[in-house]
């Protein structure tokens, strides 16, 4: 009876035992899972931490990130150092992109003319006026040696064309004197409705849609190959 006793009340503090470990297990598998899942990861390696409002992003993304961004940099920067300060100064005088500055024979000859001052008749940095600025304009940058002298005959020489065909060399024209519609004035045209001319404030470059400029404009010509 003693032993039957001692056998009936191990086993059931064994079991009270087996009760106890068991709900002690689940949790702790309950807590593992919870410590995986409290970590979200995304692509890219960014992953964010529920309930800290914290963002980790992997630095070695970050790393590719920054090389893009040099990689651009650099990119700019080579295609910026391709072009000369010429073809940036003449960029910002005609408001065009530098880009559309490739005739740099052209951009040599009109900075050394430039601000040359008006003389009636002359043909030389000394003085010049309109007519014999764009005679040695395009014969040294175009190779047009036989050019007439005045505005009227170049205009009379040259192929009308309209606004919408003009191209850099070719020649546009204007009527400046009292209420005469004739040409008396001319200039080369560069590029956005802006061209170079010897005017009576000296060479520079104006734009046709001046309200002057587009009131006394004729017509445009290309020279005749």
């Amino acid at each position: 009876m003693t032993k039957n006793l001692f056998i009936f009340s191990l086993i059931a503090l064994t079991a009270a035992s087996c009760s106890s470990v068991k709900p002690t297990t689940s949790q702790n598998v309950n807590r593992q899972n919870a410590s995986r899942e409290s970590q979200v990861t995304f692509i890219d390696n960014i992953s964010i931490n529920p309930g800290t409002g914290q963002t980790v992003v992997n630095n070695e993304s970050s790393s590719r990130k920054k090389d893009y961004k040099n990689d651009k940099d650099d990119a700019r920067n080579s295609t910026i150092e391709k072009y000369s300060e010429l073809q940036f100064k003449y960029a910002i005088l005609t408001n065009a992109p530098v880009e559309q500055m490739r005739n740099e024979k052209l951009l040599s000859f009109m900075d050394e003319w430039y601000g040359t001052r008006y003389r009636y008749g002359g043909t030389s940095k000394d003085g010049v006026d309109c007519s014999g600025f764009v005679c040695a304009l395009m014969t040294s940058v175009y190779g047009f040696s036989n050019l007439p002298r005045t505005a009227r005959d170049q205009y009379e020489g040259s192929r009308r064309i309209d606004l919408d065909e003009l191209q850099q060399g070719d020649l546009v024209f204007f009527h400046t004197i009292a209420k005469k519609k004739t040409v008396s004035h001319v200039g080369v045209y560069l590029c956005n409705n802006k061209f170079v001319h010897a005017s009576v404030s000296g060479v520079m470059i104006s734009d046709m849609n001046e309200g002057y400029y587009a009131q006394h404009y004729v017509g445009a010509g290309r020279l005749k190959e």
